[in-house]
């Protein structure tokens, strides 16, 4: 399937990815469904990714950038106690190369491999949210997955005193094994959050949230070709092995959950725990690879200064968090982790400061050297803007 990009947008992102409990209103929460109904404004969210990692396994090393759409969300109030929102996501992506050499024993050649993946799975979805008391709502998010992934496998042959000459290699034969996989299919995820008052004047919450995303079977169609070319012409005619084989992918459950303390417009304290089922998954040969159940912890706070300040510097939202947790990857008895801290900011701006710039900086390291294992430092930019627009506000005549 690929990496995940994850559920964070740009201001819980800046939170360690913490915030299943809270939504302040200013901008989409997507971390549960139940909080869009904070939202009582149409809301644009808009949010960009860009990512650079420094790869490392004994003494090779290389690095990567990259960057993307993070997503597109739109929230709007159908009444005061009723949100509906759309949105538009990369869910996950694929992008490597791979390159080797090995000698074929007992001839002059070598073996030159080539792997290439491209592509992944985006997510459109439609979520609703609704207050059911004045404490508690729930929410309901339905998400289509679409999207392709290409993968392929090239081999040629070469003699090794050609390699040695520097001689053209481009007229070699080269053989090429093809796989394209199409996703398509429908997948649920549902939200709670409570709102407790601990303070009177609602000077101090206590808030609890909880999503759960309903594992599904994605179903997915693969077609597999061969062929052998030389100087990048068809040697013979391209053999089809296998068209539109129908499968799938089967996604695993996952479990978040969460507790802040929020002094409304002021300061808010999260932390969240999360848990997927990893050993479910199955490809589409029904394998599960040897995945591993997976936890995680995310904290964060963001303080506001001073909400009815003048002075621009107060009405900046400050964030930091931290984030720690295993992947369901393991080499051999080696358990794979990831850790990042988190910094973010958001600035308003607009007449009324009614809309806002959101940047999110994330710093972390995946794995470690030695053993085989390869170690993964990255860093990561989330860019968000927020607009808010007053839509379907019935007129008033005083």
């Amino acid at each position: 399937m690929g990496e995940f990009y994850g559920d964070a947008y740009s201001d819980n992102t800046g939170m360690g990815q913490s915030g299943v409990s809270t939504g302040t209103g200013f901008q989409i929460n997507n971390l549960n469904p139940a909080l869009w109904v904070r939202n009582r404004f149409t809301t644009l969210d808009i949010g960009l990714v860009g990512q650079y990692k420094d790869v490392a396994s004994g003494a090779n090393k290389q690095t990567n950038t990259g960057g993307n759409l993070a997503y597109v969300s739109l929230a709007f109030p159908i009444s005061p106690r009723w949100v509906l929102g759309v949105s538009l996501k990369p869910y996950t992506f694929v992008d490597y190369s791979n390159a080797s050499i090995r000698n074929v024993p007992g001839t002059q050649f070598v073996g030159i491999y080539n792997t290439t993946g491209k592509g992944g799975i985006n997510k459109a979805s439609v979520t609703t949210a609704y207050q059911v008391t004045k404490y508690l709502s729930l929410g309901l998010e339905t998400s289509y997955f679409f999207g392709n992934v290409r993968k392929a496998t090239e081999v040629s042959l070469v003699d090794r005193a050609a390699i040695e000459r520097g001689d053209d290699l481009s007229n070699e034969y080269v053989v090429s094994l093809n796989d394209r996989t199409t996703y398509s299919d429908i997948a649920f995820r549902a939200g709670a959050a409570l709102r407790i008052p601990i303070k009177k004047e609602n000077k101090l919450n206590l808030n609890l949230g909880a999503s759960y995303s309903i594992g599904t079977t994605i179903n997915a169609d693969q077609t597999t070709t061969f062929e052998v070319t030389a100087n990048a012409l068809n040697v013979i005619s391209p053999d089809t092995l296998q068209n539109l084989m129908g499968g799938g992918i089967k996604t695993p459950n996952q479990l978040l959950v969460g507790g802040s303390l929020e002094w409304p417009f002021k300061l808010i304290l999260s932390a969240d725990f999360s848990y997927q089922q990893w050993s479910q998954y199955r490809s589409f040969t029904n394998a599960n690879d040897g995945l591993k159940d997976v936890g995680r912890i995310n904290v964060g706070a963001e303080y506001l200064p001073r909400f009815t300040s003048l002075n621009y510097f107060d009405l900046v939202r400050y964030r930091v968090g931290f984030s720690y947790g295993k992947t369901p990857y393991s080499i051999g008895n080696s358990d794979v982790n990831d850790t990042n801290v988190s910094l973010g900011f958001t600035f308003p701006m607009g007449r009324g400061y009614q809309n806002f710039l959101s940047v999110a900086l994330v710093a972390g390291q995946r794995g470690s050297t030695g053993g085989g294992m390869i170690r993964e430092r990255y860093g990561r930019v989330v860019l968000g803007v927020t607009l808010l627009e007053r839509w379907f506000v019935k007129q008033k005549i005083d």
